[in-house]
């Protein structure tokens, strides 16, 4: 340990997660003993180290009210999430997966925006034959979640076959190599003898950089190039960023990280701030050594401090820098240029070497599901059986499919044609960009609602915006129900996040690159206000903006007066203020 003042806090008692993780057995628990109940829930101790596994304990709260109305218990559920390393899979794994949400789940797959795959509605008793068939198509959902290296993420979009085969094969190689020992998850989860691929590097507790309590907190890596930013590498504790060009540097970034509370100014999104650049052979030594660190000095008393962010800005850059160059034995380079070229979300046909198509299919906040005149489920599920395509998530919980035959683009648009399924192109510009965490009825932390709100807030801008005269606007959007940040909102354009079931905060003025956080605009804006807070300003800039102008850097030019001005009285009576009435 080390004995600067700013370690003092690891002297307090542990927090109580980090007292369940020490007494665990390596992630066991009770999880094994609890499974052979039939007690619809997991205790308290035990859903803490479901995490680790990629389960949690949920409960659908949209019934909540009427079942305590009647005396009953709320309904318990479980989600479920699948890590893909840099979100690819097979034809054939994709497949299984869609087959295992009808069988196990609701019904329905969500991609994640962190490239993953989750199932929603799961039971108690349906959680080993889900986890036994995911594991049996060579995916797991260790290290899904928890307090370790959690799915790494990586472009998924690149137009080079060497670019492409370079990120995947860095998303992989971090992600086997960060594995938490795996002997309990395997004990449980894993039939017979075989092994899933993604597990079979997983470290001895001998050998693992984990000790028995793991993180502080989780730990995010994601993976990209100068040339493309898609998956908001910044975000992350740490950031690789591949020179596009030469394939052999490598600009690391630490202490991203979205998350923050609505009501404790001491937390706070951040970007991550730059280490320098390196030879890639030098990588994963470095990696050792910025994990290790938030291992041995992240603050394991308060959750909410936990990740590396806090740890840097406690300490500062240079002092960090100069800790992993000792322990990494490295000295990093000064870095180019801190910028990226450009982002892209990788929707619509992408032409590959060899015409071959890569085609991005827009998917609503990364729900697949059969709803009203679309079949997005079913229809997806045709388009990988007839072309067998390899598949990637993207970070907006997009769906790619590659190795589409150019001579069979005029086919693959008439299926789906015959789904319902609109190609990208045909979509409008905020359908397109905008994107939502899950929120309500599953998560336990929704403030209020997104992913199910979005559609209906995308209509209403898009008509009161015609009606003001403004035309189609291509604006990043990005709304979550609660201030942790699933859907990076402090990374949006435009961010909307829930304070109440009946207000949202307001972000404005990211750039499009993934290199500049927005900023609090309107606070507590009722939900009904939501569209006319922000028409003054969409149709300023409509009116205002310079040649190719976002609307992010549009924002981010504008006096603190204009934008003042432009600010909405709240809308919303404190509630501190409200008074009953009879």
């Amino acid at each position: 340990m080390s004995d600067l003042p700013d370690d003092n806090h690891l002297s307090a008692p542990l927090s109580g997660v980090e007292k369940v993780k020490m007494d665990s057995n390596w992630l066991r628990g009770a999880i094994a003993m609890e499974l052979q109940t039939e007690v619809p829930k997991f205790g308290n101790d035990t859903q803490q180290i479901l995490k680790f596994h990629g389960i949690y304990a949920q409960d659908d709260r949209d019934g909540r009210a009427q079942r305590r109305r009647s005396g009953l218990d709320v309904e318990h559920i479980c989600m479920i999430r699948v890590a893909l390393p840099g979100g690819t899979l097979t034809a054939a794994q994709y497949l299984a997966l869609s087959d295992l949400a009808d069988k196990l789940g609701n019904g329905t797959i969500r991609l994640t925006t962190r490239q993953g795959i989750q199932f929603h509605f799961v039971t108690k008793a349906d959680l080993a034959e889900l986890l036994r068939a995911i594991n049996s198509i060579d995916v797991t959902t260790w290290g899904g979640c928890g307090d370790v290296v959690r799915n790494v993420t990586a472009c998924p979009g690149a137009v080079l076959p060497l670019v492409g085969e370079a990120l995947s094969d860095i998303a992989n190689a971090l992600s086997q190599r960060y594995k938490a020992p795996a002997a309990s998850y395997l004990e449980l989860w894993v039939d017979n003898e075989r092994v899933p691929t993604p597990l079979l590097d997983a470290r001895s507790q001998q050998d693992s950089l984990y000790g028995a309590n793991l993180l502080p907190r989780k730990f995010k890596i994601g993976v990209s190039t100068s040339g493309d930013n898609c998956v908001d590498v910044l975000s992350c504790d740490l950031g690789v960023v591949l020179d596009a060009q030469s394939l052999n540097r490598i600009r690391l970034y630490v202490g991203g990280g979205m998350g923050r509370s609505g009501t404790d100014d001491t937390t706070y999104a951040k970007l991550g701030e730059l280490l320098g650049e390196v030879d890639q052979s030098e990588l994963l030594g470095i990696c050792d050594a910025v994990i290790a660190l938030q291992r041995d000095h992240g603050n394991r008393v308060d959750r909410a401090h936990a990740r590396l962010k806090y740890l840097i800005d406690a300490w500062g850059i240079d002092r960090f820098r100069e800790q992993v160059e000792a322990r990494a034995n490295v000295h990093f380079a000064p870095a180019g240029v801190d910028t990226f070229l450009a982002t892209s979300d990788h929707l619509g046909v992408t032409r590959l070497p060899h015409h071959v198509l890569r085609i991005g299919l827009k998917t609503p906040s990364g729900r697949i599901a059969d709803t009203g005149q679309i079949s997005l489920k079913s229809g997806i599920y045709f388009l990988v059986s007839k072309y067998q395509p390899k598949l990637a998530v993207t970070a907006k919980g997009d769906l790619l499919l590659e190795g589409i035959d150019e001579a069979s683009l005029g086919e693959f648009l008439l299926d789906l044609k015959l789904f319902g399924i609109k190609p990208s192109s045909e979509l409008p510009s905020l359908a397109r960009t905008s994107f939502a965490c899950v929120a309500l009825p599953t998560c336990g932390l929704a403030l209020g609602e997104s992913e199910r709100y979005l559609p209906s807030f995308i209509e209403e801008l898009t008509a009161a915006l015609e009606s003001n005269g403004v035309g189609d606007l291509e604006i990043d959007i990005r709304i979550t129900g609660c201030p942790n940040g699933c859907a990076r909102p402090y990374l949006g354009e435009i961010g909307i996040v829930a304070r109440t079931k009946k207000s949202y905060d307001i972000f404005l003025g990211a750039d499009s690159c993934g290199t500049r956080l927005n900023h609090l605009f309107a606070r507590d804006v009722a939900k009904e206000s939501l569209i006319a807070a922000l028409v003054p300003i969409l149709k300023l800039y409509s009116e205002g903006r310079h040649d190719q102008e976002r609307f992010g850097d549009f924002v981010a030019r504008l006096e603190p007066q204009q934008l003042a001005a432009l600010t909405p009285v709240a809308t919303r009576r404190p509630r501190s203020l409200a008074v009953a009435t009879p």
